[in-house]
């Protein structure tokens, strides 16, 4: 026991606690339902004619987890501060779909006219989830918005030399040539991630090193991630591309129980 109590004492990590006392209120609730992701991003540089994407929403908890009974039925609307035109970018088949009975997911299917996608501008489409059958939507997840990307990102398998500071007090934190990876079209992801990573401050924390951010039109978005893929730690932030140089700069984010912690990094090609 008195091995067991000291190896419990000695473990530490970077994720905060995670306060369970609100599960006990999810029993008998009303299922929740919102969409699994904030964000897509579609990007096509071609035109390769009509093509369906199906983007899920989610039954995200309640009623203790048991699967549901009957069929939910969801209606949703588009925003109107969409800059994608219907028609043009896409198209709709209707307003409304169903999560199956038993099932955890439904899905919205939105055709993508990859031919009208704008070069030069990315537009977006943004839907609202408004209503569901015997069910409560998520103040936290009734959105999606979907990018329509023309443009290719200039960011690429490049060695850069990259600086980041702590904004707070302008200390260097990290400072030394580095990769970034594509993940997948226009997604990428860095080596080190505030004073962490090879050959960092903090040096290898485990998981996947770096960030994972998009860049859209010149536009970089560090959406909220566990720290390294791994900690409860959230990574968000943003940045953009030089048009001229294609150099880097990023700032983003990393929260910790101490307080958040603001950094700025600044990527310049070999």
């Amino acid at each position: 026991m008195l091995v067991l109590t000291l190896s419990a004492l000695n473990f530490s990590c970077l994720v905060d606690d995670e306060d369970e006392g609100g599960l006990q209120g999810i029993e008998n609730s009303a299922y929740l339902i919102g969409f699994a992701k904030k964000t897509e991003n579609e990007s096509y540089f071609v035109d390769e004619g009509a093509v369906e994407k199906n983007y899920p929403v989610s039954i995200l908890g309640g009623n203790s987890g048991y699967p549901t009974q009957s069929d939910v039925a969801v209606t949703f609307t588009v925003d109107p501060s969409s800059t994608a035109v219907a028609g043009n970018e896409y198209n709709l088949s209707g307003s409304s779909f169903v999560i199956p009975a038993g099932e955890n997911f439904g899905t919205i299917p939105v055709t993508i006219n990859t031919g009208g996608l704008d070069p030069d501008t990315p537009t977006f489409l943004k839907l609202n989830l408004t209503s569901s059958t015997g069910s409560v939507i998520s103040d936290l997840n009734d959105t999606l918005t979907i990018n329509f990307v023309g443009c290719q990102s200039q960011v690429d398998a490049f060695t850069y030399d990259v600086s980041t500071i702590r904004v707070s007090d302008g200390g260097l934190v990290n400072q030394q040539p580095e990769s970034i990876t594509m993940e997948s079209v226009n997604v990428f992801r860095t080596a080190t991630v505030g004073s962490y990573g090879p050959g960092a401050a903090n040096g290898s924390i485990g998981g996947t090193e770096g960030f994972t951010f998009s860049d859209v039109c010149g536009t970089i978005n560090v959406e909220s991630q566990n720290l390294v893929s791994l900690y409860s730690n959230q990574v968000s932030g943003s940045g953009s591309v030089d048009p001229v140089t294609g150099d880097i700069v990023i700032t983003y984010t990393i929260t910790f129980e101490s307080g958040d912690r603001l950094y700025e990094s600044t990527y310049v090609k070999q």
